[in-house]
């Protein structure tokens, strides 16, 4: 009887070996593990675990107006149009304010409410996977969408139905970070305005 004992834990033994010797990639299924060829696009509820990371996120001084090949006669909604912006950024009451100074001192803050869904794209681009075992890097749009409003050089193009959008451009694991994200992109939508500004973004420490 203890020999069987004896054998059954040697066989025990030489198993968790074994299992400890396979990749953690291979071994366990981990929250924040990606696969290749993996795609995650949706709306989903903005819950608290990714709004507290976006709102960790800071974003750089300069802001650049988009300007395609016709030099921005396409670009409506703001009062003069300037190329590059300074920058102030900060969240309030459940509201993001950018405000937006051109090189003339002119000014205008563009306000976005915090929406109930987030619109996530999040694939594999087939780059190679990083060391450590967890995956590929996924390519990474957060979309946060939500009626405009502005005053200043914004304020003739925030009316009758317009909308902003907030991307959030960056790379990471299935786990929401704010050290992901990289660079951002504000659009907006509607018959009043047609602009799009961009910039960098890093994660508060």
């Amino acid at each position: 009887m203890s020999d069987r004992h004896g054998v059954k834990a040697r066989v025990a033994g030489l198993l968790l070996f074994a299992f400890a010797l396979v990749p953690p990639s291979e071994s366990l299924a981990c929250s924040c593990c990606t696969n290749t060829a993996q795609r995650r696009i949706g709306d989903v509820p903005l819950d608290a675990g990714r709004f507290d990371e976006i709102v960790r996120l800071r974003f750089e001084e300069a802001a650049d107006l988009y300007l395609s090949d016709d030099d921005g006669a396409t670009v409506t909604g703001i009062d003069k149009p300037d190329t590059r912006y300074r920058l102030a950024a900060a969240w309030q009451d459940g509201r993001l304010a950018l405000t937006f100074l051109d090189t003339a001192g002119r000014t205008g803050t563009l306000t976005l409410a915090r929406p109930q869904t987030i619109s996530l794209f999040e694939v594999d681009p087939r780059d190679p996977a990083p060391a450590g075992g967890v995956g590929p890097l996924l390519y990474k749009e957060w979309k946060l969408t939500a009626p405009a409003a502005g005053n200043g050089i914004f304020a003739n193009g925030t009316r009758d139905g317009q909308t902003l959008t907030l991307i959030l451009h960056g790379r990471g694991h299935n786990c929401a970070n704010a050290e992901d994200f990289t660079h951002w992109t504000l659009t907006t939508q509607g018959p009043k305005a047609n602009y799009i500004f961009y910039g960098a973004l890093r994660a508060a420490k």
